[in-house]
C-alpha cells in the first residue's frame, strides 16, 4: 500500500507521559518507499524542542548527528517546516523478516516550552515491494549506503571471489570479518582514476572510524556519514564525488569471499543558470562501474514519487546528456516544488525547495544489475523583486496597478497612497480599491484602482493641455514566519491631453472696469496677475474690488483708480487705463494665459503725479463760482510763463515738471511736499486799480507728495481732495503689498469679510 496508517501503540507507553488521544487528524502522515520508511510530522504539532527515538529488542536509542546518519536514519525540516525522518530498511534497530518485510517502533518526543517532554509511540510496518537487486546504492542527504548479495560460492555472483582458506578454530561471525579501504596516493583529487594505497582493517576498527558494516540473510552492508575518514573526492566529468572504495572479506566455511563494498556519490550543489537551477551530475560513475556497461536508464523523482515523461515536459524540466554528464534544468518556481518567501537587509527573496531524487540502473562486468539512489533536494535563494504591472486605464481615467507574482506565505498588510498610510478597510473608505488576484499555479498578485481625480493623486500641467497625474504609493507586505515587512514603492504617472485653461472677458463700465474669469479645469494650478499684481484677499480689499460669484466663474469690478490699473495717458478727452489679467503656472512660473481691457474714462478734472517728478493736471475753469468765467488759456502756473499744452471748453490740461514753474518744495517729515497752483489774476488797467475788476481771481492748488528715501509711485488725486490739498495726501496710492499664501484664483486669507470666489 502507498499510504500507511499510524498504528498508536497504546500498550508500549513506557515513556513516564505518553499522549495517544490529542493528536489532530493528518499530523502524523507515513509511507512506505522502496527501500526505506518516510514519515512527516506537521510543524504545527512540534514543540520548542523535538527529537525521535526508536526501540528495539536492547531498548531505546535517541537518532542525532552522526549516528543517526551510520545507522540510516534521516532526519530533516521540509521547506514547509514540517519535521520528515526516512529510515532505511537496513538501519540499525529496524526488525527485519528475511529481507522481505520490516517494522520500526519510532517515539516522537515532543517538548514543550516548560520542558515538559510528551512522547508519541508509532508502529511503522511496510513489505518489500520490489525483490532486491544485486547490488543497490542509496546516496542520502547525510549518508551513503550499499548493499549486495550474499552468496554462496556454488553460485558465486561475479562481483564476488572465493579463496579456498586453512580450517579456523573461531566461529564464523562478524567480528572475523575484514574491510580492504583503497585510497589515492596523492590526496590532492581531481584525477578520475588516481593510483591507489590499500589498507585492510577489522570490523570494529572500521567502526570506530564511522562505517557501520553489517550483514542480512542475504545481503552484505556497508553504510557510512559523508566525509568519514577514509573517503576520498575526485571530478567525474568536472563534477565532484564523494568515494568510499572499499572490499569486505568473510568467510563461509572453509572458504574466505569477497564482495565490493565500493560507494560514491555527488556531493556538488544546483546552481543558478539564468532562470532555471541546473544541476549536474554523472551518468557513470568511473569508481563504481567495470567495463564493459550497459545502461538501463535513468528515472526522476519529486516527493517521493517518479515522473513521467510527460509529466517531467509539462513541468518544464529539461534533461540532458552532456558527455556523460546529466544536466538537469528545473525553471525556478516550477511545478513540484515549493517558494518560500524572506526579507533580506529590506529586500525581498525567494527561496525554492525541489524535493529531488533520481534513480540510475546499469549492468556491467562485475554486476548484473546495479540500482543507484540519489536524494538530491534543491534550495536556491534568489532576489525576486516583485513586478509591478501597470494597467492604466486613459478612457476610464482610472489608475490599475498590480504587484506580484508572491507565493502563498506573503499577504498585503497596508498600502501607503501619497503620504496616507491606510488599511484594507481605510483604502476601501477613501475610494481606493483593494483586491487579491488569484492564479491557476497557486501563485497572488495585488491589485489597486483609483481614479484620476482622488484627492491624494497629485496634478501637473505639462503644457498644451496636457496634465500629468501621478500616483505615489507603497504596498506594504507580511511575510511569515515572524511577519517580517517588505515595502515596495512604487510611482505611477498618467499623461492626458484633457485641461481646460481659464480664459477672462472683459468691458468698460462707468466705475471702472469688469473682468468675468472662467474656470478651468486646473484652477489650483494657476495663480492670478492682475496689472503685474499677484490677485489676493488684500489686493481685493485694497483695490476696492467688486466680486459677484457664479457656478463656473466669477466677476470682478476693478474701479478707475484701484491698484492693478496701468494708466496710458491723460489728455482733454479722458484717461486711458489698461488693465491686464494673467494666468501663471504655479509650478514652472510660466505664464500660459493673459487678457488686456483698454477703456477710456471721461474725466473732468484730475491730479496725476508721475515717479519721474513730473505731473499732470486737469482743471476745469467752470466748475468754480466765477462769474463771469475764466478763460482756461488765460491762466498758468505759478509761473506765468507755464501755461496749458491743451483747452478744450472750460478745461486746460497741464504738465510740468515738480522742479520748475514756480512749484514749491517743502520737507515734512519723510516726505517731499511740492505745492504749485493754477491761477488766474485778472489784468486792471492802472487808473481802474481802484475800481473792482469784472474778473474774479482763480485759483486751484496742486502738487504731489514723494517719500525723502524709497521708489515714488503713480499717484491720482480725485478732484474733491483738491481743494484740500496738502492736508489730503492721496486718494489712491499704488504700491505692492506682501505676497500671501495660494488659493484658487484668489490667494491669501479673506478680511473684512469679502465674498468667497469659486
Amino acid at each position: 500500500m502507498t499510504n500507511e496508517t499510524v498504528l498508536w501503540m497504546l500498550l508500549l507507553c513506557l515513556f513516564p507521559s505518553c499522549a495517544t488521544d490529542t493528536v489532530p487528524i493528518g499530523t502524523f502522515i507515513t509511507e512506505c518507499q522502496d527501500r526505506h520508511f518516510w514519515m512527516s510530522i506537521k510543524s504545527s504539532f512540534l514543540g520548542k524542542k523535538f527529537r525521535f527515538d526508536v526501540q528495539d529488542g536492547s531498548g531505546v536509542h535517541t537518532l542525532s548527528g552522526q549516528p543517526a546518519a551510520e545507522c540510516g536514519y534521516t532526519v530533516v525540516l521540509d521547506s514547509l517546516g514540517d519535521l520528515v525522518l526516512r529510515a532505511s530498511y537496513l538501519a540499525c534497530h529496524v526488525e527485519n523478516e528475511k529481507d522481505t518485510a520490516f517494522r520500526l517502533l519510532v517515539w516522537l518526543v515532543n517538548t514543550d516550552v516548560d520542558g515538559e517532554e510528551t512522547t508519541y509511540p508509532l508502529q511503522l510496518s511496510c513489505p518489500l515491494r520490489h525483490p532486491w537487486k544485486p547490488r543497490e546504492i542509496v546516496c542520502e542527504e547525510n549518508y551513503m549506503e550499499v548493499s549486495t548479495m550474499k552468496q554462496v560460492p556454488t553460485n558465486i555472483q561475479k562481483g564476488m571471489d572465493w579463496t579456498p582458506t586453512p580450517p579456523v578454530l573461531l566461529e564464523e561471525g562478524l567480528r572475523e570479518w575484514r574491510v580492504a579501504f583503497r585510497e589515492p596516493r596523492n590526496q590532492q583529487g581531481g584525477m578520475e582514476r588516481p593510483p591507489m594505497k590499500e589498507q585492510t582493517l577489522s570490523v570494529e576498527m572500521a567502526q570506530l572510524l564511522g562505517y557501520h558494516i553489517g550483514t542480512t540473510e542475504t545481503r552484505v552492508l556497508l553504510r557510512c556519514a559523508y566525509g568519514s575518514r577514509l573517503s576520498y573526492k575526485l571530478q567525474e566529468k568536472g563534477i565532484e564525488v564523494e568515494v568510499v572504495n572499499a572490499t569486505i572479506l568473510y568467510k563461509h566455511h572453509w572458504m574466505l569471499l569477497k564482495v565490493d563494498t565500493s560507494v560514491a556519490c555527488t556531493t556538488s550543489k544546483a546552481y543558478m543558470d539564468g532562470d532555471n537551477i541546473l544541476l549536474r551530475f554523472p551518468k557513470i560513475l568511473s569508481s563504481l562501474v567495470l567495463p564493459p556497461h550497459k545502461d538501463m536508464g535513468l528515472r526522476l523523482g519529486v516527493e517521493r514519487s517518479f515522473l513521467s515523461d510527460c509529466t517531467t515536459r509539462q513541468r518544464g524540466y529539461d534533461l540532458q546528456e552532456q558527455d556523460g554528464a546529466v544536466e538537469l534544468r528545473i525553471p525556478f518556481g516550477a511545478e513540484g516544488g515549493f517558494i518560500k518567501s524572506q526579507v533580506v537587509d529590506g529586500q525581498y527573496t525567494q527561496s525554492y525547495f525541489l524535493d529531488l531524487f533520481y534513480m540510475l540502473q546499469w549492468e556491467d562486468f562485475q554486476w548484473s544489475l546495479t540500482e543507484y539512489r540519489s536524494f538530491r533536494p534543491l534550495s536556491v535563494h534568489l532576489p525576486k523583486p516583485p513586478v509591478l504591472v501597470n494597467e492604466t486605464s486613459l478612457s476610464e481615467s482610472m489608475f490599475s496597478v498590480s504587484l506580484g507574482l508572491f507565493p502563498l506565505d506573503v499577504s498585503l498588510s497596508s498600502v501607503t497612497v501619497g503620504d496616507r498610510p491606510m488599511s484594507w478597510v481605510e483604502a476601501e473608505q477613501m475610494g481606493v480599491h483593494l483586491a487579491h488576484v488569484p492564479f491557476p499555479n497557486g501563485s497572488h498578485a495585488y491589485l489597486l484602482q483609483t481614479p484620476f481625480s482622488h484627492p491624494l493623486v497629485t496634478q501637473q500641467y505639462l503644457g498644451e493641455g496636457y496634465r500629468r497625474y501621478t500616483l505615489v504609493l507603497t504596498f506594504v507586505l507580511s511575510v511569515p514566519p515572524n511577519s517580517d515587512l517588505y515595502q515596495h514603492p512604487a510611482t505611477v504617472e498618467a499623461d492626458v491631453q484633457d485641461v481646460v485653461l481659464p480664459r477672462v472677458e472683459g468691458g468698460c463700465t462707468a466705475k471702472g472696469v469688469r473682468l468675468l474669469l472662467h474656470n478651468g479645469t486646473m484652477d489650483s494650478q494657476w495663480e492670478v496677475y492682475v496689472g503685474g499684481r499677484r490677485l489676493d484677499w488684500e489686493l481685493v480689499e485694497l483695490g476696492g474690488y467688486a466680486l459677484e460669484t457664479r457656478q463656473d466663474y466669477f466677476s470682478m469690478l476693478v474701479p478707475l483708480y484701484a491698484l492693478g490699473m496701468a494708466y496710458e495717458g491723460l489728455s482733454l478727452q479722458g484717461l486711458v487705463v489698461t488693465i491686464s489679467v494673467t494666468f501663471v503656472d504655479r509650478e514652472t512660473a510660466r505664464e500660459e494665459h493673459s487678457f488686456n481691457q483698454r477703456c477710456v474714462f471721461p474725466v473732468k478734472e484730475l491730479l496725476v503725479c508721475l515717479p519721474d517728478n513730473t505731473a499732470l493736471v486737469i482743471v476745469d475753469t467752470s466748475s468754480r463760482t466765477q462769474t463771469p468765467p475764466v478763460e482756461p488759456k488765460l491762466t498758468s502756473l505759478l509761473d506765468p510763463t507755464c501755461v496749458p499744452v491743451e483747452t478744450k471748453g472750460a478745461r486746460a490740461l497741464y504738465t510740468f515738471s515738480l522742479d520748475s514753474c514756480g512749484t514749491v518744495t517743502t520737507l515734512e517729515e519723510d516726505y517731499i511736499i511740492y505745492t504749485n497752483k493754477v491761477q488766474f489774476w485778472p489784468k486792471v488797467p492802472v487808473g481802474l486799480k481802484t475800481l473792482k475788476s469784472p474778473y474774479s481771481q482763480f485759483s486751484v492748488p496742486v502738487g504731489c507728495v514723494h517719500p525723502v528715501n524709497g521708489t515714488r509711485m503713480l499717484t491720482i488725486y480725485q478732484p474733491r481732495t483738491l481743494q484740500t490739498w496738502p492736508y489730503v495726501l492721496a486718494s489712491v496710492s499704488h504700491h505692492n503689498h506682501p505676497r500671501a499664501e495660494p488659493h484658487p484664483f484668489i490667494g491669501g486669507r479673506k478680511r473684512n469679510k469679502l465674498p468667497a470666489v469659486g
